[in-house]
């Protein structure tokens, strides 16, 4: 069984991906207490480190896995290249990536994997990302990137996230070709269909403006539902809608499915908001398209971000109730299964945070064939030597 650590793991949608592939996690390591105690519930066996990232040797690493690693895996903070916060060019975060690559050249695995958000692929004209390049060169690997788009593979959800393929092996470089896409031409291209929010949600019970559920309003009635579902206790978790206060309930009850605050009349809107209508030209704003929005049952949902709790924030309004998303509804988006265990609190940081496992699972899957093409041309090349050689 191929071996990976996985650096920054936070509640581990990225491990999880990869041991849906058939990968083995052999050690971990993130600094947040709280996605820590997440990830232990998942991985009881799985040696973490909660510390930083910067005190820790590879020589560490491989001592807590018990050999050498196949793959090293994770995604280092990137809230400074962040679109949906503040961009910061000094903020430490930004340097992480250098503590990855550190590690990786003392660990020396065969092939690497990190991934980040796609604001670095034009943050200062891609600066960071040609760094990332150049340092993944200096220590003897072959680097590509690409972004690549949850709802390709799977996942109910429009999120897009840029990921590295380092190798030092002499093996191509490939990233995973799309397996969904739009309805309207999924036949003639021989893929499946986007897996809608209704496909994702559809069996979970209507809560009401403020409520909570532990129970399923149905059987599983998509292929996805039944994938969630699989193994899942018989009482659901986690799916408790936030109060919306008074002012955000007087926008979200006219906006329609798959609109957002745009959607609304002028005169209707409050005051407060009005002028956010034009710019001084008087042509309407470009931006605030996602404001107060509520995300349609026929198509997957926009990012899930830390913020899906509140519906003035982004696309975060429940397709037919006047809520926000739950907890359990974000993550199911994100396509945890409902057996995943979240420890009960920072909730929306742990999933807003974490790496869609499906989308993991296809990247997974790619490295999964480089190493079996790798066996192939080591038996092929064994094949071919002749007798002598082989028995000397």
């Amino acid at each position: 069984m191929l071996r990976v650590v996985d650096l920054f793991c936070g509640a581990g949608g990225l491990s999880f991906g990869f041991e849906l592939a058939g990968f083995k996690v052999v050690a971990a390591v993130d600094s947040d207490p709280v996605a820590g105690a997440t990830y232990r519930l998942q991985n009881p066996n799985v040696p973490l480190f909660t510390e930083d990232v910067r005190n820790l040797k590879g020589k560490q690493l491989l001592e807590a896995a018990g050999g050498p690693v196949d793959l090293v895996i994770g995604g280092p903070s990137c809230q400074g290249f962040s679109t949906h916060g503040k961009r910061d060019a000094n903020d430490p975060r930004n340097f992480l990536f250098k503590e990855f690559v550190r590690l990786v050249k003392e660990v020396r695995p065969s092939w690497v994997v990190m991934e980040n958000v796609k604001g670095m692929l034009t943050y200062d004209r891609g600066r960071y990302r040609d760094e990332i390049h150049a340092s993944f060169r200096r220590i003897g690997y072959r680097v590509e990137s690409r972004v690549l788009r949850a709802a390709d593979f799977g996942v109910p959800q429009f999120r897009e996230r840029l990921f590295f393929i380092a190798t030092n092996t002499d093996l191509p470089i490939t990233f995973p070709a799309p397996t969904h896409c739009s309805p309207d031409v999924a036949p003639m291209l021989g893929l499946l269909p986007f897996v809608t929010v209704r496909d994702a949600l559809g069996d979970l019970a209507a809560i009401g403006d403020e409520g909570e559920s532990v129970e399923y309003s149905s059987a599983p009635t998509s292929e996805f539902q039944k994938f969630v579902r699989g193994n899942a206790p018989k009482r659901l978790s986690l799916h408790r809608a936030r109060r919306v206060s008074d002012l955000a309930m007087s926008i979200i009850t006219k906006v329609p499915e798959g609109s957002g605050i745009r959607a609304i009349p002028q005169a209707k809107l409050p005051a407060r908001f009005r002028r956010m209508r034009r710019i001084s030209t008087g042509a309407l704003r470009k931006d605030c398209t996602t404001l107060y929005y509520r995300l349609s049952w026929a198509k997957p949902s926009y990012t899930i971000t830390c913020y899906f709790t509140n519906v003035s924030s982004g696309p975060f309004v429940h397709p037919a109730e006047n809520r926000s998303l739950t907890p359990r509804e974000a993550a199911r988006l994100q396509s945890f299964p409902d057996r995943y265990r979240f420890v009960d609190k920072q909730v929306q940081r742990q999933i807003g945070n974490a790496v869609p496992p499906l989308l993991a699972r296809a990247v997974a899957q790619e490295i999964v064939a480089k190493f079996e093409m790798f066996d192939d041309q080591s038996s092929e090349k064994e094949a071919a030597r002749p007798p002598s050689a082989i028995t000397a």
